[in-house]
């Protein structure tokens, strides 16, 4: 599927993903250490990009990027 993507809404995407992974990673291996307060640390850092997750594909959904209401494009038609 062809849609529309704003650069900023692919870097939130990005950073979204990437924080989300590094700060998972790190808390399963704090837990595995175990380094409890750093795992807690790592675990709570991981919500903040998952909000920020949340909030790109909610942007791009009401914007019409994303969904039903996705415009078609040449190749589509």
């Amino acid at each position: 599927m062809h849609t529309p993507v704003t650069p900023y809404v692919l870097a939130g995407r990005i950073l979204a993903i990437v924080g989300m992974g590094f700060t998972a990673a790190c808390a399963i291996l704090f837990f595995i250490i175990p380094a409890w307060w750093w795992a807690i640390g790592a675990t709570l850092l991981f919500f903040p990009f998952f909000g920020l997750i949340v909030l790109v594909e909610k942007y791009q959904s009401r914007h019409g990027m994303i969904g039903p209401n996705a415009a078609p494009t040449e190749l589509e038609e």
